[in-house]
């Protein structure tokens, strides 16, 4: 019985030793496991500084700081405002999402500039008295204000009328490329990748993004309704709701472009006549401007000076 007993207490000691040991080890294991943990982020620390510091001024100060600008002054701008400036720079080609918060920081700063600096004129020199001296900086600070507006305006239109001006022609080599066999998705990749003359580069980057879209996963149709969203011409427009109608519906694609480009001509063919016919009324006012004047010189001129002549030969008489 006693023998027993000292085997079991041996066995028992063997395994408490054996127990201890394994705990041992495994707060070991724990223990560097803890201390690389509690080094990594020092020693990511010192690789994200010294990554930091290899960039240039540009990049680590300049940049973060109009960033952190460009978003306080967006909480203060009206959605309104906000929804016209993406959509108009979308429509500009300017399509990265940052773009309309540097645009809203940028038309601040020149509403600033313009009316401190004419307000610190005033000022300084003292000829602007009264309301003539605040409403001369208010007067500029406006102009700073549209000014980036306008210019956005006329980038988007003369993108545009780019798009516009090249359509016909895609729309026929569109048409050709689909009633040869290819598909939609492989016609639009191609003529995103031909460059010709008649072929806006801005219509081609539209139909690069869409091709992108596409192979990215996006759904054929979101993906050419996106388009025609970032051009904002409606004559695109009209081309895509038609292919998105022909898909839903299952009619004919080539059919569908043929009609299309038949309809886009025409209406070409209509906007010529309407501004041809318009000449004639817009040539009226720098006619009677500009040619009507020199024709009166030319013709009661010599009467004039005939009349002149007379008049001071007959008073040249009458006084002797």
């Amino acid at each position: 019985m006693e023998v027993m007993l000292l085997i079991f207490c041996l066995l028992g000691t063997l395994a408490l030793f054996a127990v201890g040991l394994m705990s041992n080890r495994e707060n070991q294991q724990v223990q560097e496991r803890l201390s690389q943990i509690s080094n990594t982020p020092e020693s990511a620390t010192q690789m994200l500084r010294k990554k930091s510091m290899e960039k240039s001024f540009k990049d680590r100060v300049l940049f973060p700081v109009a960033q952190n600008f460009f978003d306080r002054v967006q909480a203060f701008i009206p959605m309104g405002s906000k929804s016209w400036v993406s959509a108009k720079l979308v429509q500009a080609g300017y399509t990265k999402t940052h773009y309309p918060q540097v645009f809203l920081g940028i038309q601040l700063l020149t509403t600033l500039i313009l009316f401190g600096g004419f307000f610190t004129i005033s000022l300084l020199f003292g000829k602007l008295d009264g309301m003539l001296g605040i409403a001369i900086p208010i007067v500029f600070g406006l102009m700073g204000l549209l000014l980036p507006m306008l210019w956005l305006s006329q980038q988007a239109k003369k993108r545009q009328d780019s798009i516009q001006k090249s359509l016909p022609d895609f729309l026929d080599l569109l048409v050709i490329c689909v009633e040869a066999g290819l598909g939609l998705d492989v016609a639009i990749n191609k003529l995103a990748n031909l460059k010709t003359s008649k072929t806006s580069s801005y219509l081609r980057e539209e139909l690069n993004l869409y091709t992108k879209d596409v192979a990215f996963g996006k759904a054929r149709k979101q993906a050419l309704l996106d388009m025609a969203t970032r051009t904002g011409v409606e004559d695109f427009a009209t081309i895509i709701n038609a292919l998105v109608q022909s898909y839903e519906m299952g009619s004919s694609v080539a059919h569908t472009l043929r009609v299309q480009s038949e309809t886009l001509r025409t209406k070409r063919m209509q906007k010529a006549e309407e501004k041809a016919n318009k000449i004639s009324v817009k040539m009226v006012l720098p006619i009677y401007i500009f040619l009507f004047p020199s024709i009166f010189v030319s013709i009661l001129g010599p009467i004039a000076m005939i009349v002149v002549k007379a008049v001071s030969e007959i008073l040249g008489s009458m006084a002797q």
